[in-house]
């Protein structure tokens, strides 16, 4: 009898070396490939079929933390390349102004100048100045959306009264251009709740970007839907892509490639973050070669009317 317990002793005592044996080897393996991994950029996860099901499971939670690493290197370097492209778009955008000022000073300390044409070139250099502190403060205030330090008082606004205000100081502009823009409001319009200031930005970035790029349409309305009003910029792009229309609310991006057309790709970006933190929606619609930059304005049913 005492010889049977002996062997079967023995007999247990073997089979766990054998499953210790066993889990050390799979264990070395795991280790073995986790070391590979590391040491070379693949997507590679660790392969292993094991009856052990607590190596089994470990070996799936190191999958999951390796596709959790995998992700957050192609975040870095996604995060990477739009920080670079960023400097090198401020870059650009800083130098142009600035190339064009030095230019202005250095004609003006030419003694032969007229009294007339230093009175024109400092004129200039004042507009180049003026337009190189507006992209300074476009900078400072998409960093301060970007990072929700921008701060709003928002009252019960009627929209089409800001509407009407500013689309009669941009008059001048819609004559020069040759544009007789279509102008569609509802009289009754809902009240909203919004900053004022920040309405006045986004309308004027978008009634600008209309002008900007609207070759001879530029259509704009403001209507009650439901518990929204909702409001539409429309202005023909015959050249717009579908794929260029998605990445329009990107900052610095531009369809103008080269940048030629002296936009930073700043504006709509901005008019997004205050439309999306004032709790309000904004998409774009491209149809017909014509593009819309949509708004939906929440409206609270106490405020209506």
């Amino acid at each position: 009898m005492e010889i049977l317990i002996i062997i079967f002793i023995i007999a247990i005592a073997g089979i766990f070396a054998i499953l210790y044996f066993l889990s050390m080897k799979e264990i070395k393996g795991i280790t073995y490939q986790l070391d590979n991994i590391n040491g070379t950029d693949t997507n590679s996860k660790i392969l292993i079929y094991s009856p052990n099901k607590a190596i089994e499971k470990l070996a799936i939670e190191i999958n999951k933390t390796l596709e959790e690493k995998q992700k957050s290197e192609i975040e870095h370097k996604r995060m990477d390349m739009e920080l670079r492209q960023a400097i090198a778009n401020m870059s650009h955008d800083l130098r142009t102004p600035l190339t064009s000022i030095m230019g202005y000073i250095q004609l003006i300390e030419d003694d032969s100048l007229s009294s007339n044409e230093k009175k024109e070139y400092t004129d200039i250099i004042k507009r180049r100045a003026k337009s190189l502190q507006t992209l300074i403060s476009s900078f400072y205030d998409l960093s301060r959306l970007e990072a929700k330090e921008y701060k709003f008082e928002l009252s019960s606004l009627n929209l089409k009264n800001i509407l009407y205000d500013l689309m009669a100081s941009f008059y001048k502009d819609f004559s020069s251009n040759n544009i007789e823009p279509v102008i569609n409001v509802d009289e009754k319009a809902y009240l909203v709740i919004a900053d004022e200031n920040a309405v006045r930005r986004i309308f004027s970035n978008l009634i600008q970007n209309a002008l900007k790029y609207g070759n001879s349409f530029v259509s704009i309305s403001l209507k009650n839907h439901k518990d929204y009003v909702v409001t539409t910029f429309t202005n023909d792009a015959p050249d717009l892509s579908e794929e260029d229309a998605s990445h329009l609310f990107e900052r610095f991006f531009t369809v103008d490639r080269t940048r030629s057309r002296k936009s930073t790709g700043l504006g709509l970006a901005i008019t997004k973050q205050l439309v999306e933190q004032m709790g309000h929606k904004i998409f774009v619609e491209l149809c017909d070669s014509k593009l819309s930059i949509i708004i939906k304005w929440k409206v609270k049913s106490n405020i209506k009317g």
